[in-house]
């Protein structure tokens, strides 16, 4: 059998628990992407100065990294599944604040304590937990095959929101929407992917 099909097979060791992990991984990395290509041109647009949204840019990843060794250090300890909502709901508090407010002071707040990402990358708590739940529920034998289509996934979904969050804007300025306010609707579908995330939780 070749060993590209043995890998895909791989698959079939996941529960629906693991199954429902690469769910939450391909939509958490889609709103990623979705975000990452409109954030620095939306807080431009805010008419916000280079230097203010470095500030926000940089704080983002700073306050991601607090944020994510706080969860992840207490999941095991008060329940890694309240710990992904907890990070879930943090989503939607990014998206939702980002999209409404054009506060330097209150988005400077949201940047350090909510989850965004500006890069498209993995932040936030979510993933040292669910790869932690994810090898729980797979053989030994299969772990490395199976992470391989985990990761792969987040790609794909990384690449998929990107393009999705450019055709967003396209699609919200033939709508007659301009210059921030058509970015609004990506970061508002980022605080829904964050609620989905919840609920899938």
């Amino acid at each position: 059998m070749p060993d590209g099909l043995l890998r895909f097979q791989a698959l079939r060791a996941l529960s629906r628990d693991g199954w429902i992990l690469f769910g939450t991984r391909f939509l958490r990395l889609f709103g990623y992407g979705l975000i990452s290509v409109v954030l620095v041109l939306y807080l431009a647009d805010l008419n916000l100065s280079d230097t203010e949204i470095g500030a926000l840019v940089s704080l983002t990843l700073v306050g991601d990294t607090i944020v994510s060794l706080w969860i992840t250090t207490r999941a095991d300890r008060w329940g890694r599944r309240k710990m992904l909502v907890v990070g879930s709901m943090l989503m939607v508090m990014g998206g939702v604040v980002f999209a409404l407010s054009d506060s330097f002071v209150v988005l400077l707040i949201a940047a350090t304590v909510a989850v965004i990402s500006p890069s498209g990358g993995e932040v936030g708590p979510f993933l040292s937990i669910e790869q932690a739940s994810l090898s729980h529920l797979i053989p030994a034998e299969r772990r490395t095959d199976v992470f391989a289509w985990y990761n792969l996934t987040g790609s794909v979904g990384t690449a998929l929101g990107a393009l999705a969050g450019g055709l967003s804007v396209d699609a919200a300025r033939q709508w007659g929407l301009a210059n921030a306010v058509s970015y609004r609707p990506a970061l508002l579908t980022y605080a829904v992917i964050g609620g989905l995330l919840g609920l899938a939780f």
